[in-house]
């Protein structure tokens, strides 16, 4: 308690503001401080300090030092470290604070302290008491906070379904008339023997044989497909006997002729056959029959192509991208015509819901607004993450004085303010918490492989859009929903609501015939947001380390060297501010400052005679 306290004194010597004087007066002083501040630069402005100083230089060895601790390029740290460990002031005060007794605490009689509190005492009449000209006046500035987080993106996906003219053939029947006259004529001795072949296979529905000559039969007596008749001068004969007759296709049809009555003469039968060879008498066969036939009747097919697997995500909608209208094909000549609405449709898919991810908290803080956002993670050319940097704005106040047309801060808070920091100890203290949990590390591992932050690699699984995903992002303490999720996969869920993890990246893990059926990512988890800050502000921004892909994350810890590279100065842990103030009560700056008053005066009743 006596170092906290002496610490606070120390720290309200700082903030002690020098006294002011009467109006008029200090009006004066302002003048001639500005009259004769440019005195001093034009009395050196021929100097030269190399003709005067031995060994003077323009460019120092320190002078690669400029810029202190935050440019960039500077190493300060390795240079301080090797003076503290191997100078001689380094040496004696590693000594001292080694060797001081515990209760061994310096005196409040000292005189830099004394003089401290005498000044702290006086501070009121100096700065606010009866000094005319000197108006209070509250001072106000703004705190401006950056925070990263991590959200889904909207992915709409599209499925084509394109109609096309297709057909079927069917077996059938039809009614064909056949007219024949391509017969054949041959003799068995005296009789005459004709026969034709038939065109088709079926069944004869009516037959009829039309005799045409130009010379007289002579009454010859005809036998023809199950019928006789005589044949006469142009004449036709009804073969109704071979009605039901079944053919096959070439099958031979034959017939013969007697003359004299069937007797055959010879004689006449040569001149009838000379006749029926020379076409002067002609015989022509018409068949009606029925015949095996098929039709091909058509119709519309539809094909889909989906570059994704639909369980994945929902249909939201659909467009029409070739309109309706009658369409034609031909089949084995003949034209065939189907009219559809549209012929080609293009499916909207949702195969990816916008989330809130840990984005949640900035999003619905009206102080907070997007910076900056760029995408995270990309998949078959899609952003599935984008990581978004907010800029929350907070309005402070603080005191001061208006004294002679300038003002004087009383409280701290204006430096604060110009220095654009707020919350100071805050950080101070994340920031040695950090350094006190690499240690930690340390010890734990005994010196063999040293790493500190070391996390853990996990995955889950993304399925339908908006349903059933076990790599949400927020409400883990309902069950609903997430009956398929693994107990691993609520256990990441969780963690990642904690602010533990790191996302690493999205994969593939199971896919037929090229489409993705089941989509999972990686995380690297952590045991603390200390480690995931240094990991991911430190390891992967300052040092370019990435952790792997999301099949396979990287998250090894981080070693020694590359301990001592890592500037937690500038690392933003406002995200550990919420753990630190968790059981405790860490004051604000302003808090501090006030404390720091009220012990010092204290102190000051306990030494004062």
């Amino acid at each position: 308690m006596k170092r906290i306290r002496l610490l606070l004194v120390v720290v309200a010597q700082i903030f002690i503001v020098k006294p002011l004087i009467a109006n008029d007066p200090f009006n004066q002083g302002i003048q001639q401080g500005k009259v004769s501040k440019n005195q001093g630069a034009d009395a050196i402005g021929g100097f030269n300090p190399a003709e005067i100083f031995p060994g003077y230089t323009t460019t120092p060895a320190e002078s690669g030092y400029y810029g202190g601790v935050t440019s960039s390029g500077v190493d300060m740290t390795s240079p301080g470290s090797a003076a503290l460990n191997h100078s001689e002031a380094g040496k004696t005060i590693t000594e001292s604070i080694l060797n001081t007794p515990a209760d061994n605490q310096p005196s409040l009689d000292a005189p830099f302290i004394a003089e401290g509190l005498d000044m702290q005492v006086k501070a009121d009449t100096l700065t606010g008491g009866g000094v005319d000209g000197c108006v209070e006046q509250p001072a106000g500035f703004t705190e401006i906070t950056t925070h990263q987080c991590l959200r889904d993106t909207k992915i709409e996906q599209y499925c084509t379904r394109t109609a096309t003219i297709t057909g079927d053939w069917k077996d059938t029947s039809e009614i064909k008339t056949y007219t024949l006259t391509a017969f054949s004529f041959s003799r068995a001795g005296k009789q005459i023997v004709f026969s034709v072949t038939a065109p088709d296979a079926g069944i004869i529905r009516s037959a009829s044989l039309s005799v045409t000559t130009q010379n007289y039969l002579w009454n010859s007596l005809a036998s023809f497909m199950s019928t006789t008749f005589r044949l006469t001068w142009n004449d036709t004969i009804a073969l109704s006997p071979a009605a039901g007759m079944v053919l096959a296709k070439g099958q031979v049809l034959s017939g013969t002729s007697c003359s004299a009555n069937g007797s055959c003469t010879g004689t006449l039968d040569n001149i009838i056959f000379n006749d029926l060879t020379g076409g002067k008498t002609r015989f022509a066969l018409t068949l009606v029959m029925q015949v095996k036939s098929r039709e091909w009747v058509p119709r519309v097919e539809w094909s889909e192509y989906c570059p994704f697997s639909k369980t994945e995500g929902a249909m939201t909608g659909s467009q029409c991208v070739e309109p309706g209208g009658t369409r034609t094909v031909v089949v084995e000549g003949k034209n065939y015509s189907i009219y559809q609405d549209c012929w080609r449709w293009q499916d909207t898919w949702l195969t990816q819901t916008e989330t809130e991810g840990t984005c949640g908290e900035y999003m619905r803080d009206a102080a907070c607004t997007v910076a900056r956002s760029q995408c995270a993670d990309t998949v078959d050319g899609f952003c599935v993450s984008q990581q978004v940097t907010y800029s929350c704005e907070r309005n402070r106040t603080g005191n001061g004085k208006i004294c002679g047309g300038e003002f004087f801060c009383t409280d701290g808070s204006c430096a604060q303010g110009q220095a654009g920091t707020s919350n100071m100890f805050a950080r101070a203290v994340s920031a040695l918490a950090a350094v006190a949990a690499v240690g930690k590390d340390v010890a734990e591992l005994n010196g063999e492989n040293v790493r500190a932050f070391t996390g853990e690699a996990r995955s889950c699984k993304k399925m339908a859009a908006g349903f059933n995903n076990c790599c949400k992002d927020s409400g883990w303490g309902q069950d609903t929903g997430l009956s398929d999720c693994s107990s691993n996969e609520k256990a990441l869920g969780k963690a990642k609501e904690k602010k533990l993890t790191v996302y690493v990246g999205e994969y593939c893990s199971k896919k037929v015939l090229g489409v993705c059926l089941e989509k999972k990512r990686g995380y690297c988890q952590f045991n603390s947001k200390l480690a995931r800050i240094v990991q991911e502000q430190g390891r992967r921004d300052q040092l370019g380390i990435g952790f792997g892909d999301g099949k396979s994350p990287d998250c090894r810890g981080i070693t020694v060297d590359e301990l001592q590279r890592l500037d937690f100065g500038v690392m933003n842990f406002s995200d550990f501010y919420t753990d630190l103030t968790a059981g405790s009560d860490i004051p604000e700056d302003q808090a501090l400052l006030n404390k720091a008053q009220a012990i010092i005066a204290e102190k000051m009743k306990e030494t004062a005679p």
